[in-house]
């Protein structure tokens, strides 16, 4: 019987850690732009313009 360290499932190997970061990340951005989304359209019913200067 191999240790464990060497008898990792297909689910835990390495691409499949970052194929499942890379998901993630992508859940999260979907979600900020949301939020953004629903931030400018709080902000345009009260007539605030957002700044839109870029951020370094």
């Amino acid at each position: 019987m191999l240790p464990l360290s060497l008898a990792e499932s297909d689910t835990e190997a390495p691409g499949m850690l970052l194929e499942e970061l890379e998901r993630r990340q992508d859940d999260v951005l979907a979600q900020l732009d949301d939020l953004e989304a629903k931030l400018n359209e709080v902000l345009s019913g009260l007539k605030i313009e957002p700044d839109t200067t870029p951020l370094d």
